[in-house]
């Protein structure tokens, strides 16, 4: 009796023991947070973003928030950034209506847009390019003529102001240069780096003169400024990183001036 007594007494022991030391390092306490944060993208943007052979979205953009967690994750909280494909004249809609919490689509800035803007991240401009054997040259050329945009984008609003021009809006870029090169259109106003990738592959010509420039930020739902802090942080860093500039010269891309 006194043996198993003891016996008892030793297990209970040890189970203490064991109770106890697994409360000192609990895995619930030691586990790190994850932070979905999604993003709203419109992967027909080339050199921004895009859609590779295997139908992953890549470019400057893609690479650029694939370095964000590395700026922000700590200790304790791990943060991780999940895209969302839609029309680029859809993503407002949807961070308006707490379907994304971010766009990330080249956006440049238009007062008309109810969302909070980051910091610049890239700067850029509206161009116009024609065909390699067009007439047109100078931005004057462009009156009167049949422009075509990108629904929804500043180059939208650009193509319009031009004098007497008829404006086509057009949601998917890849094929407002499609019809470009059929002819459909006299030219296409679309931001400086695009305008060059296109111009690069298929031997459109660029007009020297910017019809605006402009800047390149990160969109979220207005008020939302925990969000906004946060990505700022994230841009500050990836600005003073060597990345940054590694980036912007692989894809073209110009640099925002920092003081």
């Amino acid at each position: 009796m006194k043996k198993l007594l003891k016996a008892l007494l030793a297990f209970a022991l040890i189970a203490c023991m064991t109770a106890c030391s697994s409360g000192g390092s609990s895995d619930a306490s030691s586990a790190k947070k994850t932070v979905e944060i999604t993003v709203g993208i419109s992967p027909d943007y080339p050199p921004y973003e895009s859609l590779d052979t295997n139908n992953e979205i890549v470019g400057f953009d893609a690479d650029m928030v694939a370095l964000f967690p590395s700026y922000l994750n700590t200790d304790d909280t791990e943060y991780v950034f999940t895209w969302k494909q839609m029309a680029f004249e859809n993503i407002v809609t949807q961070i308006q209506g707490d379907q994304v919490e971010l766009g990330i689509a080249g956006f440049t800035y238009d007062a008309e847009r109810k969302v909070a803007w980051s910091q610049p991240y890239a700067g850029t401009s509206q161009v116009a390019v024609v065909a390699a054997d067009s007439d047109i040259k100078t931005l004057k050329d462009l009156e009167g003529k049949t422009l075509a945009a990108q629904t929804s984008t500043t180059g939208e609003t650009a193509a319009k102001e031009v004098k007497n021009a008829k404006v086509v809006s057009v949601t998917n870029v890849q094929e407002i240069f499609t019809a470009l090169t059929a002819k459909q259109y006299d030219a296409v106003i679309v931001d400086r780096s695009v305008a060059l990738n296109y111009a690069k592959a298929q031997g459109f010509k660029i007009l020297e003169e910017p019809l605006m420039d402009e800047k390149n930020y990160i969109v979220a739902k207005e008020g939302n400024d925990e969000m906004i802090a946060l990505v700022n942080k994230a841009i500050a860093a990836f600005i003073a990183s060597d990345d940054y500039k590694k980036l912007c010269e692989k894809y073209e891309i110009a640099p925002v001036e920092t003081e």
